[in-house]
């Protein structure tokens, strides 16, 4: 994948040709040299440190390489993680990656495309209770808004760009009753559920995986708007780390559904996709330009 299409894209699935040559012939022995440490932020209240262990486990196999994985409590942790170099791979949001890119040195390298999906992209889900009156997204004016962390990118930058389009600002004091953030996906699926939010702004990922260990039912909500695609969230590494190092990564991370069963963003993945950092820019010119549009509503 090397172009996104606009707008929030269609994220065309490459399918990682790596061979066992390319990751350096067979399965080398563990290096006590290359210890490495991979900063993730919970999207999830599940513990999506799960969600990483065989894959890292295949890295690993593949690499010679150690990996630790840390979890760190919001996205501005994983960023500074980054920076001062205690972390050297990151599971970013799309937003959080363009500040890591910025201020940490990352580098994207590898999204993951969900079974049943044909690319990487997902979605921005606007939820409301059954029952709710609520029907479309201008009919959220005046109602409590739940979100997730600041600085998510499905739960904080994307419903604030699709909010816009029906002329709400998240800082308008006029426009909601209230708006918080709940600390994750899920909570903010809670906060809806238990009637503390009329209506919650969260990642289409989180929804279809608590859909499916039966958190709750569709008979309980409503979808009553989709963004368009966004973004995957990626896999980084620091520019920091050697060009080989990073190369075996990279190379390990396409190839690894080859070697078993892997995890990521969201649950199970069918396999891993190359990204780059370019596929990010529309994501910067959407921060870019909501930023001005929130300073022009102050005026």
């Amino acid at each position: 994948m090397r172009h996104l299409l606009p707008v929030f894209i269609a994220l065309t699935a490459l399918t990682a040709l790596t061979t066992l040559s390319a990751l350096g012939g067979a399965a080398p022995a563990r290096s006590a040299e290359v210890k490495l440490n991979m900063v993730f932020v919970p999207a999830s209240e599940k513990g999506d440190e799960d969600d990483y262990v065989n894959l890292i486990k295949i890295i690993e196999s593949q690499t010679g390489f150690t990996i630790k994985a840390i979890k760190v409590t919001d996205y501005n942790a994983a960023v500074e993680a980054m920076r001062a170099g205690r972390a050297h791979i990151g599971w970013y949001g799309g937003k959080s990656y363009i500040l890591a890119a910025e201020h940490a040195d990352a580098e994207a390298f590898a999204a993951g495309i969900r079974k049943g999906d044909t690319d990487a992209t997902y979605f921005n889900y606007f939820v409301v209770r059954k029952d709710s009156p609520l029907r479309t997204l201008a009919d959220v004016r005046g109602k409590t808004l739940a979100l997730n962390h600041i600085g998510s990118t499905s739960g904080d930058l994307i419903p604030q760009v699709e909010l816009s389009k029906v002329k709400l600002v998240t800082s308008n004091r006029d426009h909601f009753k209230n708006v918080f953030y709940a600390g994750s996906h899920d909570a903010c699926l809670l906060a809806v559920l238990n009637k503390h939010a009329d209506v919650c702004g969260m990642s289409s990922r989180n929804f279809d995986s608590r859909l499916a260990d039966k958190t709750f039912s569709l008979e309980q909500v409503r979808i009553i708007h989709r963004s368009d695609p966004v973004p995957p969230p990626p896999l980084a590494y620091s520019k920091k780390l050697p060009q080989a190092v990073r190369d075996k990564i990279k190379a390990a991370t396409l190839a690894a559904h080859k070697f078993g069963k892997i995890g990521g963003y969201g649950g199970e993945m069918e396999r891993y996709v190359e990204v780059t950092d370019a596929d990010y820019d529309l994501l910067r010119a959407v921060d870019k330009l909501l930023k001005k549009m929130k300073k022009e509503a102050k005026k």
